[in-house]
């Protein structure tokens, strides 16, 4: 990774407190267009891209939700190392990527031995989260203010109504 100082999850961390933590991260190579994380799984570990891109999607019945793309120096998966919930989407290299792991256990470790540094950790994990659920708020907001505009517009509902009209037979 060129400059690890970008990673917002090592943003509180000094240098040396960023090679101390480096060492509990593990290399890992995924092919373009293999699962990582497949929604509803569990998982015990968090990734830090160091090259390459994913995607990250929700899957409900034959409808693909694209999330968002992800580059270096992005991060994903954090909430398994926090929880033990079932993932809560898919992600998929869109590229060759080269990733850094980090094992929940490998983070417990961390936290005893280090607390101050776990401290630090988890402040830019949390910020990044609050700034994830921020936005997600926001396009819940859109999507609610486009469904409104649909429901009371007659325009924008008979506009609606012809996108997705099935064709018909006669041509």
């Amino acid at each position: 990774m060129k400059e690890l100082e970008k990673v917002k999850l090592f943003r509180y961390l000094t240098p040396q407190e960023i090679s101390w933590m480096l060492v509990k991260w593990r290399p890992k190579e995924v092919s373009e267009g293999s699962v990582i994380i497949k929604e509803g799984t569990t998982g015990d570990e968090m990734y830090l891209i160091e090259t390459g891109r994913v995607e990250i999607h929700l899957i409900r019945g034959d409808v693909v939700l694209l999330l968002t793309e992800l580059q270096e120096p992005a991060f994903f998966g954090e909430m398994s190392i926090l929880t033990d919930k079932p993932r809560s989407a898919t992600v998929k290299a869109k590229t060759d990527v080269r990733l850094l792991v980090l094992k929940k256990q490998d983070f417990m470790n961390v936290v005893n031995e280090n607390p101050k540094v776990a401290a630090k950790f988890l402040l830019a994990m949390g910020e990044d989260l609050c700034n994830r659920i921020i936005t997600t708020n926001t396009n819940l907001e859109n999507y609610f203010l486009i469904n409104q505009a649909i429901v009371d517009n007659k325009s924008f509902r008979d506009l609606y109504i012809l996108a997705h009209k099935a064709p018909s037979s006669s041509g």
